[in-house]
């Protein structure tokens, strides 16, 4: 048995933390990732499990980052929650800091954060990068963990998108079938990559998700994004495992293997 197979059979659950400000869609994507639309089961770091009907979503409330959040569906992702830095809360930063650093710490694998996504909703382009995300990729180094800057609800620009071709006098038709494309270019003008890529401590890489209101929502993207940005083979193919059921992936792996 070769090492990467030993490592394997030790820990089974990628760990993510997902960072980002309320109403970025963190619940959602989570729930896409592993395809599902149940409430995730939420425990403390004793085990105990954590009441969210009581605490609120992901998107609200209090939070404990070192609250594992999980999901029957899937229950091979491990995922921890922070709340962002909105309105310059330096705590929050710290914490998260002080969370990594901890993590970075545990003598076994699996107690180890392994990606991070960092979430942040294009439904306001003009305020899409604040200072919460100048604050995260300026100040918090995360050492060898991967940072995928994660650009949801793109489907928010659509509306601009589509005032945008009828001006051009595209029927309303049209204008609706062209906005998505239409949305991306605005995106990609809007240089919210380069603004990142352009700070102390950038992003890995980046993908960008529509629509994860959907059921059937693709988050392929993430997934093989996240994979790509990931230095060691052992947790590669840890990630990829957790997606047997989306064969496309497992088969894209296999075929570059």
């Amino acid at each position: 048995m070769d090492r990467n197979n030993a490592l394997e059979k030790k820990f089974t659950r990628f760990r993510v933390l997902i960072i980002g400000r309320a109403n970025a869609g963190k619940t959602t994507i989570l729930q896409r990732v592993c395809k599902t639309t149940e409430v995730p089961q939420v425990h403390d770091k004793d085990g105990k499990e954590v009441d969210i009907r009581v605490q609120g979503s992901l998107e609200r409330g209090e939070h404990d980052i070192e609250n594992e959040i999980t999901f029957r569906s899937n229950p091979r992702y491990v995922f921890h929650d922070s709340r962002g830095f909105e309105a310059g809360r330096i705590d929050e930063l710290k914490k998260v800091k002080s969370f990594l650093e901890g993590r970075a710490k545990a003598p076994k694998l699996a107690d180890r954060i392994h990606a991070i996504w960092y979430c942040i909703p294009m439904t306001d382009r003009a305020r899409a990068l604040t200072t919460a995300e100048d604050t995260f990729f300026s100040i918090c180094g995360t050492s060898n963990v991967p940072v995928i800057a994660v650009f949801s609800k793109m489907d928010g620009l659509d509306a601009v998108a589509y005032q945008q071709l009828q001006k051009e006098g595209k029927n309303k038709l049209d204008a609706k079938s062209m906005a998505p494309e239409r949305a991306m270019k605005i995106f990609d003008n809007g240089d919210y990559v380069q603004r990142l890529l352009a700070m102390k401590y950038p992003p890995l890489d980046h993908v960008c998700l529509r629509e994860m209101d959907k059921e059937n929502a693709d988050c392929r993207g993430l997934i093989e994004c996240t994979a790509t940005a990931l230095k060691d083979e052992t947790l590669e193919r840890l990630l990829v495992s957790t997606q047997q059921t989306n064969m496309g992936i497992c088969i894209t792996y296999a075929i570059n293997r």
